[in-house]
């Protein structure tokens, strides 16, 4: 499989599977979706509806990783068939560093964040992106 763009990236199979079996272990995810017919270079991370206030119809994490130490992770929020995202990012591109950041609600271009991640995707999801879904839940049951 290749990524968006370059047809030489080449999805990281074996993380992505690494990866939907250790979150799919943990008790706020509901479901994870290796590879699904609407987003085949991905894992899809769907996260629990019970913690989440009834306005969210569903929150999950999109990850994809390839074989060169790119990748994109998103955490994606919908609300009455609304969405809003957010991207962790590590690629080359014209608009940023390699490693950057879309901020919530739309993922902009415009409002990306040059960023400093950990060389390891795993730890990427642990050190960055969990982090931040937990600070952003206490955040939508203050709103």
């Amino acid at each position: 499989m290749t990524g968006p763009g370059d047809a030489t990236q080449t999805v990281d199979a074996e993380t992505l599977r690494y990866l939907s079996r250790i979150l799919g272990r943990q008790r706020e995810v509901q479901e994870t979706s290796l590879f699904p017919a609407n987003r085949q270079e991905s894992l899809v991370v769907v996260l629990g509806d019970e913690y989440y206030p009834e306005a969210v119809d569903e929150a999950r994490l999109e990850v994809r990783a390839y074989t060169n130490g790119d990748f994109h992770v998103s955490s994606v929020e919908s609300y009455l068939g609304e969405r809003q995202r957010c991207r962790w990012d590590r690629h080359d591109q014209d608009h940023h560093s390699r490693e950057h950041f879309h901020p919530f609600p739309d993922a902009g271009t415009s409002d990306a964040e040059d960023r400093d991640f950990p060389t390891d995707l795993t730890a990427v999801l642990e050190r960055v992106v969990v982090p931040w879904v937990e600070t952003r839940l206490g955040e939508i049951w203050e709103e």
